[in-house]
């Protein structure tokens, strides 16, 4: 058949290795024939239900779910509905934000709460899917130039949009069905409904012939003896997840042979870790990525030269450039600018005009994160330009002195924040927690602190929390503790 669509190159898949496994939780396996058969009966039970092309789906799927998710994502595609995934974990508003936003016309959900205040014509439990095989569309009928998702950002900084995908964009690097590269097997525990999950992971199979094994609930123990177990090709952690597995005390007694590489991504990696990793497996080949769900970027370190570099990220390819803040392209090593990336197929934001003039520009994508290229042409990130603190007419990344909180040997998680000064302008804070069985102060941290950074860069607040606030993606959310952080520091005035 025509490929036209990543749905199509999954039923191609499901042809020449259809006993092969194409997706796993670790317990359950899905083969490629399994999963192209259940895709097209929730795909005739979706139409049947009324569904019409571009009609939004939303996909209120937790990681309990693995299989049905995958099965969810691609019946939508092959129905020529538009899959709308979105963490369960988010607040009720955020949720009804998200659903006015979209607004869904069917819903997949294993919490009903969560879609009681929309407006739908079904609504579903992930295990009991409408299917109806004589109902699937004529997939030749299917525009192959539709949207295909809509994404919803983290929302670490405020309302969640949500990125257009569309089905040129997932087909994007020749998708066949017929291509195999079952060396990327990968082993994860990213939530299926972000970017990294869902357009990695949940694509991998369909694009690479691969198979993907996701953990329902990730846990540093379980994941060792999955990865003992399974001994697939490639780990995939993000940095919270990494420290959480290298902190675990019996760590080092589960094999990792077999196993090739460890992939890092989703959020600024502490230099620490990839010391700690390399030390503890020197056999495996290390790569820290780089990209977001706007699209345009994406990038990863090839060589292990580049990833000993404190925030280096690789090479910067052609497709991504500095800018300055008048939008100029730097060309010099060593200034710090805007990280721009473009596409062939650029996305944009849904019912959303003004945002997407501002992010989306000439066909390039603004990041809002920043970085410089070192004298060997590497990309090294150097924080969130929304996040870039200004102390007496000074700028000061947050990068960098979060990688020096996080080699203090107690500290497990570091976030640094700018919160309001009278006569500064802006003042350093800064949350830590401690890794378990260790004590730390607070004094003794920034004590640390000041012995490795320019007096203006050391935290003047700094506290030592039990937890710190995530997203689903397991990102700092750093506008949760801004707040907090303010309120300390008023405290310690109060004290002085």
């Amino acid at each position: 058949m025509t490929v036209r669509r990543i749905s199509d190159a999954l039923k191609v898949r499901a042809h020449h290795q259809p006993d092969e496994i194409a997706h796993s939780d670790g317990t359950r396996d899905l083969t490629y024939a399994q999963w192209d058969k259940a895709v097209d009966e929730v795909a005739g039970g979706l139409a049947a239900a009324g569904l019409q092309p571009g009609d939004r789906v939303f996909l209120a799927i937790s990681n309990s779910f693995v299989l049905e998710m995958v099965i969810a994502v691609f019946a939508c595609f092959r129905c020529g509905g538009i899959a709308c995934p979105i963490n369960v974990r988010l607040s009720p508003k955020e949720i009804a934000d998200y659903g006015a936003l979209c607004e869904p016309r069917f819903a997949i959900t294993e919490t009903n709460k969560l879609v009681a205040g929309l407006d739908l014509t079904g609504s579903w439990h992930p295990t009991e899917m409408p299917r109806n095989l004589s109902a699937l569309p004529d997939q030749s009928t299917l525009d192959p130039k539709a949207d295909a998702e809509i994404l919803g950002t983290s929302g670490t900084t405020g309302k969640i949009k949500g990125v257009v995908i569309s089905h040129p964009d997932l087909m994007n690097g020749g998708v066949t069905g017929l291509n195999r590269d079952r060396s990327t097997g990968t082993l994860n525990a990213l939530p299926l409904t972000g970017s990294g999950g869902n357009l990695g992971i949940v694509m991998l199979p369909a694009r690479g012939g691969a198979t993907a094994i996701t953990m329902p609930k990730f846990d540093p123990k379980g994941f060792l003896e999955l990865a003992e177990a399974r001994k697939p090709m490639l780990l995939y952690l993000v940095p919270s997840m990494l420290r959480l597995v290298l902190d675990h005390p019996d760590v080092a007694n589960y094999s990792m042979e077999g196993i090739k590489h460890l992939m890092t991504g989703t959020a600024p990696l502490p230099h620490d870790s990839v010391v700690r990793a390399k030390a503890l497996w020197p056999h495996l080949r290390m790569r820290n990525s780089y990209g977001m769900s706007e699209g345009g970027i994406g990038i990863a370190t090839t060589s292990q030269e580049q990833v000993m570099k404190p925030g280096c990220v690789g090479k910067l390819p052609e497709h991504m450039e500095l800018r300055d803040e008048a939008g100029n392209k730097i060309t010099e090593p060593g200034v710090v600018g805007e990280i721009y990336g473009i596409q062939k197929n650029p996305r944009r934001y849904w019912r959303d005009e003004e945002a997407t003039a501002t992010t989306f520009t000439g066909g390039w994508t603004r990041t809002g994160d920043l970085g410089y290229v070192d004298e060997d042409g590497d990309l090294i990130m150097a924080g969130r330009s929304k996040e870039l603190i200004i102390r007496g007419g000074y700028n000061i990344t947050p990068l960098e002195i979060e990688t020096v909180l996080h080699q203090f040997p107690a500290v497990q998680q570091a976030a640094v924040v700018g919160i309001d000064h009278d006569i500064l302008g802006e003042d350093v804070a800064a949350a830590i927690t401690l890794r378990p069985g260790t004590t730390a102060t607070a004094e003794e941290v920034i004590a640390y602190a000041r012995e490795h950074l320019a007096d203006n860069k050391v935290p003047r607040t700094l506290l030592v929390l039990d937890d710190m606030p995530l997203n689903p993606n397991g990102k700092i959310l750093k506008k949760d503790l801004k707040p907090v952080l303010q309120a300390a520091a008023k405290e310690r005035k109060k004290a002085a």
